[in-house]
């Protein structure tokens, strides 16, 4: 059985991973949610853990950086940089720097499984698709929590837990395939895909007291509202009676 329940938000703009302790799942009469501090460049040659990983991918040209400064403690030879050195040096050069891959994942006007990204690259630049930008995102989330979480520990490893991707609620069909085909890219197996605004709404319900979720009677109506980095997400979830219980279901989202 799996110790761990990871959730993922793969972002526009940033990404973030928190987890639950199956062992330890609550503390006093909540969940107890952690957030994973995620290590990664932060600075030529310097590594440091932050919440968030900033959802962008910087490919060094031959003589860009010094050697050895895209080295990750858990890969040496790297040759790309993820997050926040690739969002601060690439802002320098933009021509290297790939970003907002989640959006051209929901893009219907062009080839999304096509090397497009850096969109402005010069030609002398190597593209990568946005399916492979997103899986090397959700990469540097597993081998970041294997190197931290689950060193000598194989059973804990990010890829043998159980795993909830968020996407945005109006992505269509195709756009959450190939996030699933990203994340099995990147190695996960285990894997329940959820829309953005559904999982604030349970995470509403999960930290506040069942008084105040009790508060929401049979026929009401919640609109909850995600404004993000790269999609605004509108979703009405409803109140219902399930089996003498009170349920939610979720009956419209906005257009992306």
């Amino acid at each position: 059985m799996a110790r761990y329940l990871i959730g993922i938000d793969l972002g526009t703009t940033n990404s973030a991973l928190a987890y639950l302790d199956l062992q330890h799942p609550r503390r006093g009469e909540r969940p107890d949610i952690q957030t994973f501090a995620i290590p990664q460049l932060t600075a030529a040659g310097e590594i440091k853990e932050r919440p968030l990983l900033p959802s962008f991918l910087y490919l060094p040209g031959q003589h860009d950086l010094p050697t050895g400064t895209t080295a990750l403690p858990w890969d040496a030879h790297r040759d790309y940089v993820v997050g926040e050195f690739a969002r601060n040096h690439g802002s320098k050069v933009p021509g290297r720097l790939v970003s907002s891959a989640k959006s051209w994942l929901c893009h219907s006007g062009v080839d999304r499984s096509a090397g497009l990204l850096p969109w402005t690259a010069p030609p002398d630049v190597p593209r990568i698709s946005p399916i492979e930008a997103s899986a090397r995102y959700l990469r540097h989330l597993i081998e970041s929590w294997n190197y931290v979480m689950a060193k000598d520990r194989p059973d804990e490893r990010l890829e043998k837990q159980t795993v909830v991707l968020t996407v945005p609620a109006s992505f269509d069909d195709m756009a959450r395939n190939l996030t699933v085909e990203a994340a099995r890219k990147a190695g996960l197996e285990d894997l329940i895909l959820l829309e953005e605004p559904q999982a604030a709404f349970y995470c509403w319900q999960a930290t506040h007291s069942a008084k105040e979720a009790a508060a929401l009677k049979p026929g009401m109506r919640c609109l909850v509202i995600d404004v993000g980095g790269g999609t605004s997400d509108f979703s009405l979830i409803e109140a219902v009676e399930q089996q003498g219980e009170l349920g939610f279901v979720r009956q419209a989202v906005g257009d992306h």
